[in-house]
């Protein structure tokens, strides 16, 4: 009987699914690592205290350090969104290869039906003419 042509394929497909769930695992560890920055930062700018007037140069430094702690902290969310993005798309890679590697299964598994009904046909095919055969012998020895 002829193998599935598309084993091959078939491994392929399977390749590409675990570097896809590979790409989920890594995109979700930076998701991850982004929001414990911003979680980080967002502590960090709580915990720092109101700059109170004790003078003019203490009050502008104290200001323009929690500015710069915001402006990290809001490039640290926009990273965040961006990694938390970049795990949909990963998603939805790896839904994709999952697909056409089920795609690939089912042509599968249509071959090893479609060869085990041949492989049956052919013993049918090899009892009916044995029978016939068996038949015949019979008949041909009644008619002697």
């Amino acid at each position: 009987m002829a193998t599935f042509r598309l084993a091959a394929v078939l491994r392929a497909r399977h390749a590409q699914e675990e570097a896809a769930k590979a790409a989920v695992v890594r995109a979700n560890a930076e998701a991850y690592q982004a929001a414990v920055r911003v979680r980080a930062l967002e502590h960090d700018l709580d915990g720092r205290p109101v700059p109170d007037a004790a003078s003019a140069a203490a009050f502008s430094a104290t200001m323009s350090a929690r500015n710069a702690l915001a402006g990290a902290l809001n490039a640290a969310i926009d990273m965040s969104r961006l990694a938390d993005d970049t795990v949909r798309e990963r998603i939805d890679e790896l839904t994709d290869a999952a697909v056409q590697r089920r795609i690939i299964e089912k042509l599968e598994e249509h071959h090893a039906t479609a060869r085990r009904r041949t492989a049956e046909s052919a013993d049918a095919k090899a009892v009916d003419d044995l029978t016939t055969a068996a038949h015949r012998r019979r008949s041909e020895e009644q008619h002697r």
